[in-house]
């Protein structure tokens, strides 16, 4: 079994176009454990979506290579689910019909999965949502449905953009305790792209630092130990929270 799930080797990313060429990413490596939870943060325009989009095989790196557990990633991966900050969901169809959306479009629509994917909503709370619409959902329960729909696949490497960011405060924390209390157990790596630093601290093992224009990495930081084992909402009261928090707010605000 490889020990990375996912290592970048002098990865860059240029976009072209008739009029012009920009470059959002300067070459990068690093490499993510398998099983970890990685953050990607960042000021906006250094490349963090763009890292996501080239995983996710959706665009191809100009230069460098990208591998998925030891194979070169060239397409799209089934052992990988990409949730994003919109929900997405189709209005026109119940929960139940939502969260197993991912499983038809990759022909694992059979009784098996469709009753982990129920399972999953259990989990999260919403066993009693199967037989409704998105419409009848409040913001925080779409999310919910999102995240189930996305895990349902039972993915290897889960990539998360932004995804709780359209909520309030308080739905936010209890989606982090949700999905922190999900992936327990499960052989699963994450990789998230947030520009909430407190919610990068409390969900990650590992922060990975972007800046300027192209992106670049500038530093790879290790959460604490005792940060690690807390809830998310109990890691943000550990004395080690406010210091590592002041120092990614100063490593971002550097030009």
């Amino acid at each position: 079994m490889a020990t990375n799930a996912l290592e970048a080797i002098d990865v860059s990313k240029t976009y072209l176009s008739r009029q012009d060429q920009v470059t959002a990413l300067a070459p990068i490596s690093f490499r993510i454990p398998s099983g970890s939870f990685v953050s990607f943060v960042g000021a906006s325009g250094c490349g963090k979506s763009t890292i996501l989009s080239l995983v996710a095989g959706l665009i191809s790196p100009t230069s460098g290579e990208l591998r998925l557990f030891d194979e070169p990633i060239k397409r799209p991966s089934p052992r990988i689910s990409y949730m994003l900050q919109q929900d997405c969901l189709l209005d026109w169809r119940t929960v139940s019909e939502n969260i197993t959306l991912g499983l038809s479009f990759r022909g694992q629509n059979n009784t098996k999965s469709a009753s982990h994917a129920r399972y999953l909503l259990g989990e999260l709370g919403l066993s009693h949502t199967l037989n409704q619409y998105p419409s009848q959902l409040s913001g925080g329960m779409r999310q919910r449905v999102a995240l189930v729909r996305t895990l349902a696949v039972q993915p290897e490497l889960l990539l998360l953009d932004e995804p709780f960011s359209a909520l309030d405060y308080q739905n936010k924390l209890h989606l982090e305790e949700l999905l922190v209390n999900v992936l327990q157990g499960r052989k699963m790596t994450a990789l998230l792209v947030t520009h909430d630093l407190e919610e990068a601290i409390a969900l990650s093992d590992t922060i990975l630092v972007m800046g300027g224009r192209p992106g670049v990495l500038r530093r790879i930081i290790e959460v604490p130990g005792e940060i690690r084992k807390a809830s998310p909402l109990a890691a943000r009261s550990q004395p080690a929270f406010r210091s590592l928090f002041n120092e990614l707010w100063k490593e971002i605000e550097t030009p």
